[in-house]
């Protein structure tokens, strides 16, 4: 196993100071390369790329599931499933994963406006703890909130790639990261997380090379093994960084799952990394209707070309959860539906009861969903309503 290189937030923080000085402000990562807008049109899913939301999968290692069923109780985490769940976090990124071992990590957390979607699903899936953390890069649709879901949540370790951004955001969590006592474990091609459950692995198989000026090609890419199946997650990985990559790892990229990288844009998922992975099913992190284009039909029509025949996205389904037993996996669309107690003002830090007026009142961005106990939110810093005053 790697040894992982460990960074100090004071080390970072003077890095990104030199960064400060020697060139210009990075974008937020919702521009294309080359920083100008896409111009292009909003391209649609070829009839013959997009999956019906009740359609059943054709290959036989896909098992179907109902379209927008939530996960059986007795088939979630600790009980030696694999749970992958790529949340509709609107043109950003976010993936949550439920380890077979009863641990968890979570890769990107999406704009600060959408993260209220991630800590209601961790928190209902009934976690209190975050294992493991990967910041794919610096970029605000892929941790935009991460610095306020840091402070809801126990973490274990964090995974960043070398790299850093000009972004309130970045400094945020950078200043979160070193209040909660947390050091940085470098994201990059052949370092290995921990995992102590027989038969699953993860390694970063990117970045190979570093671009400071690039910070999509920058990606940590992430590929992760359950028995027979496998999932890829490639960030904003474009045809740079992919090409990085194939000349490092060829044909041992393959994979049954992949997360489609920078939200199906064209100047992702080329022909050749396609080919090298093999993959049966992508999966599409992008927002209805957003301004890019994404997907773009390039990209649609390459997936088609290398035989991806299961692609779904979160603009027209919504979370898609991908359940592994280790030798086959199945799909779901939608959110789970499961059951909470309590509606957080995640901005304002208030617990409320779901039928306060202050809960109803709480606008999306700064609304969350709880099923912890009143002591353990308030151990977070949360406060309780004095017009509702919630009582366990």
């Amino acid at each position: 196993m790697a040894v992982l290189k460990k960074i100090q937030v004071i080390a970072l923080a003077a890095l990104l100071a030199f960064c400060f000085a020697c060139t210009a402000p990075f974008t937020d990562g919702s521009q294309p390369v080359g920083g100008s807008p896409s111009t292009e049109a909003e391209s649609s899913l070829p009839e013959s790329s997009v999956l019906p939301e009740s359609s059943v999968l054709p290959e036989s290692s896909v098992l179907p599931e109902e379209s927008g069923s939530s996960l059986p109780a007795d088939e979630k985490t600790g009980t030696g499933k694999l749970a992958v769940h790529f949340i509709d976090v609107d043109q950003g990124d976010s993936v949550f994963i439920e380890l077979p071992d009863g641990q968890c990590m979570l890769i990107d957390c999406g704009e600060r406006n959408y993260v209220g979607r991630v800590i209601t699903l961790i928190d209902l899936l009934g976690y209190k703890k975050i294992d493991h953390i990967v910041v794919t890069h610096p970029h605000t649709d892929h941790m935009g909130g991460m610095a306020l879901l840091l402070g809801v949540f126990d973490v274990g370790e964090i995974y960043m790639p070398d790299v850093t951004a000009n972004t309130d955001a970045f400094l945020d969590l950078l200043g979160v990261i070193e209040s909660k006592g947390l050091s940085i474990n470098v994201a990059a091609a052949g370092v290995a997380l921990a995992t102590d459950y027989n038969g699953l692995s993860a390694e970063f198989v990117g970045p190979v090379n570093i671009y400071p000026n690039d910070l999509n090609n920058c990606s940590a890419v992430l590929k992760t093994v359950f028995g027979e199946t496998s999932f890829l997650f490639t960030g904003d990985a474009e045809s740079k960084e992919e090409a990085d990559i194939l000349v490092r790892y060829g044909d041992s990229l393959k994979c049954s799952v992949l997360k489609a990288g920078h939200h199906g844009s064209s100047t992702s998922s080329s022909a050749p990394f396609l080919k090298s992975v093999g993959a049966e099913t992508a999966v599409i992190s992008c927002g209805k209707d957003n301004k890019y284009g994404h997907p773009h039909a390039e990209a649609l029509e390459r997936f088609a070309a290398a035989g991806i025949k299961n692609v779904f996205r979160t603009d027209l389904s919504g979370t898609v959860n991908v359940l592994s037993d280790g030798k086959t996996y199945s799909v779901s669309v939608g959110t789970p539906e499961l059951d909470y107690k309590w509606v957080l003002n995640i901005s304002g830090m208030k617990i409320h009861r779901p039928e306060c007026g202050g809960a109803v009142s709480t606008a999306e961005k700064n609304r969350a969903c709880s099923a912890r106990s009143i002591a353990e939110l308030e151990s977070f810093g949360f406060t309780r309503c004095g017009t509702c005053k919630p009582e366990e």
